[in-house]
């Protein structure tokens, strides 16, 4: 497996630019009184893990710190505000276009990443017009239906990908969100932890199915990538 962050300089360099780049993409955040506030970075180092294994893409290292939105009130939460977050893409995408690799695939545990992350793409196309970039979540963007904020589907895949578990603790809460876009999911309620749906109803056995195929699938769009 080609991994950037264990490679020295010169074998960066040797390789071929026409293999695209992976790049994991996560959230500290907080996920009920039940998960662990990795589940964001878990299941976004181990999706990209997979493909980069199944293509013989180039995984670069995690970035852990996210864009923190209606979940940064939460204890645990830690990432960037908006603007940080996306001049973070534009800085590592232009490094990684000046080196030659013009293909960059994000793959996102946490929902909001992949708006400020398109958006981060059209001020790298100012300077880098044939930069090839695409930021995908690890469910909707697979055809996963379902996955809501430490609920039922999000806890069964985390626990498949290996996210620490406390089951004993878990609660169920339902979001009841008014009709515009809520600031701050811990103003409707500041205990839940931001779970939104039914966790205690956990199947882990369906989340390794849901788990592996969201493998499969995003191994079909990296594997276009190459093309």
């Amino acid at each position: 497996m080609k991994e950037w962050i264990k490679l020295t300089s010169t074998e960066i360099n040797a390789l071929d630019r026409n293999i695209p780049v992976i790049v994991p993409v996560g959230l500290v955040e907080a996920h009920g009184p039940h998960l662990a506030v990795s589940v964001d970075i878990d299941t976004a180092e181990y999706f990209s893990k997979k493909v980069v294994e199944n293509t013989g893409a180039i995984l670069a290292p995690c970035i852990p710190y996210g864009f923190a939105d209606e979940m940064r009130e939460y204890p645990g939460t830690l990432g960037l505000t908006v603007e940080t977050f996306m001049a973070t893409i534009q800085d590592i995408c232009s490094l990684f276009c000046k080196q030659g690799f013009k293909k960059v695939i994000f793959i996102t545990g946490h929902g909001a990443n992949k708006t400020a992350c398109e958006l981060a793409f059209f001020k790298i196309w100012e300077k880098h017009p044939d930069f090839k970039g695409i930021c995908w979540n690890w469910w909707s963007d697979c055809g996963i239906t379902g996955i809501h904020h430490a609920d039922k589907g999000e806890t069964e895949v985390a626990i498949a990908v290996g996210t620490p578990s406390k089951m004993e603790l878990v609660k169920d809460f339902k979001v009841e969100k008014p009709w515009y876009k809520i600031r701050s999911r811990y103003e409707l309620d500041p205990t839940s932890g931001g779970i939104n749906g039914k966790p205690s109803e956990t199947d882990l056995e369906n989340g390794k199915l849901i788990r592996d195929k969201a493998v499969a699938e995003l191994t079909k769009k990296v594997e276009r990538a190459f093309n």
